[in-house]
């Protein structure tokens, strides 16, 4: 009738936190460079180009280090459209 001894962190832990951030980033570098890249390519082949598929990829990789930054550096909302719990409101689509 042992037991296993409890887990020291909580499932949902700040350990988990880091490692969903962290595959967000490598899967926002991936897209950009991965989507851009194949843009790049397809206006190769159509514009009879060679140097579209890289100028994608250094493209995406930069649109990506900026989705990063901006999604992961962003300050909470305060002021007049903030709830105490820390969420907005948005009178989007209102006029």
């Amino acid at each position: 009738m042992d037991q296993p001894p409890p887990h020291d962190e909580p499932s949902g832990s700040t350990g988990s936190q880091g490692m969903n951030q962290g595959l967000q980033v490598l899967s926002y570098l991936i897209a950009g460079i991965g989507i851009y890249g194949l843009l790049g390519w397809l206006g190769d082949r159509l514009l009879g180009t060679g140097f579209l598929l890289p100028l994608g990829i250094v493209v995406g990789a930069a649109l990506g280090i900026y989705v990063v930054i901006k999604r992961f550096t962003a300050e909470p909302v305060t002021g007049a459209g903030a709830e105490p719990d820390g969420t907005t409101t948005t009178t989007r689509g209102r006029a």
